[in-house]
């Protein structure tokens, strides 16, 4: 079993009691995101104050993580009240609670996500992957579950599962310097860190994900909320899905300012903004929308359970519609 899903066992044996039971402060939401381009619902929302604003006199706190695994083990900790984070660390959590933490209240992200190689490598299709080292954000992410998907419909298979695919789950930051170095091959990841592999890296688009999806529709990135949280600050959850749908809408609305406001945020949590190419490109591959796209999480889930990652169950209930949210 991954390392984060032995943490993510541990949490859910505390569910019922200790941090997950403590009871929730109605006067704060705590709020999870990562800096990706994918999460620019919360980038803009955060940075422009309007989340805060939407809350009222509920205070907003934020913390920012690089990938969905450690967002979801800090939620069914008691340490979040809502985060942004992919879909396969929303299903994960639910199966592996039985439904008793969280609940996906809304979408915020489709596409935006991509299998970049590097050149040289000798990667052309998937029959060149035998003995390649591929990165991905984190073991049990929504990327994570991509490759390894993707891996088993062509044949093959990471090392740990008997093949001789070497999936290495590592910081998008880390896999930029490793593909630099030649020491890495290749890594399934979420934009903008795409686009800056092909820009900062040598690399080059071998599959985006998009391609892999009906419509070329899947969720990236979904806002969920501790579920105790939901039930004892419901009020506070319908306000954050409110300033998430307007969010989603102004970044609509305004699609030269948008870009550039996420990405000022980007530079102000990372310490670095994208290169104005970089950001173009990331930009075009991603689209946002409130839909929590059940179908995709769904396939998620039975694609977990299939490769043996996920307990069986169900994610029928998983997305939930908050009274007096759009």
């Amino acid at each position: 079993m991954w390392t984060w899903l032995r943490a993510l066992v541990l949490v859910v044996c505390a569910v019922s009691s200790a941090a997950c039971s403590r009871p929730s402060d109605p006067r704060v939401l705590r709020l999870g995101y990562f800096p990706n381009l994918t999460h620019a619902p919360a980038l803009t929302g955060v940075a422009s104050g309007r989340f805060a604003r939407a809350l009222g006199v509920v205070r907003l706190e934020t913390r920012v993580f690089n990938a969905g695994p450690a967002a979801v083990e800090a939620l069914l900790a008691g340490a979040l009240d809502a985060a942004y984070v992919g879909p396969m660390p929303a299903v994960a959590g639910h199966l592996r609670t039985h439904g008793r933490a969280l609940r996906v209240v809304a979408g915020a992200a489709s596409g935006g996500a991509l299998f970049v190689v590097r050149r040289g490598a000798g990667i052309h299709g998937a029959g060149d992957l035998h003995g390649k080292r591929i990165a991905t954000p984190q073991l049990g992410g929504t990327q994570d579950l991509a490759l390894r998907r993707w891996l088993r419909a062509n044949g093959l298979a990471p090392q740990e599962s008997g093949g001789d695919v070497r999936v290495v789950p590592m910081e998008n930051a880390s896999a930029l310097a490793l593909l630099r170095q030649g020491a890495l091959d290749g890594a399934w990841v979420p934009e903008p860190w795409a686009a800056r592999l092909v820009a900062e890296a040598d690399a080059e688009v071998l599959l985006d994900e998009r391609d892999l999806w009906p419509g070329r529709t899947f969720a990236t990135t979904v806002l969920v909320a501790r579920l105790r949280y939901l039930r004892e600050a419901r009020s506070n959850v319908a306000a954050l899905v409110r300033a998430n749908a307007a969010e989603v809408a102004w970044i609509t609305a305004h699609p030269a300012e948008a870009p550039l406001a996420a990405n000022a945020a980007i530079g102000s949590l990372s310490g670095r903004a994208l290169a104005p190419e970089v950001l173009r490109v990331a930009w075009s591959r991603i689209d946002f929308t409130t839909d929590p796209q059940r179908a995709s999480l769904a396939a998620n889930a039975r694609s977990g359970q299939a490769l043996g990652l996920l307990p069986t169950g169900s994610v029928d209930d998983l997305v939930m519609t908050v009274e007096g949210a759009p």
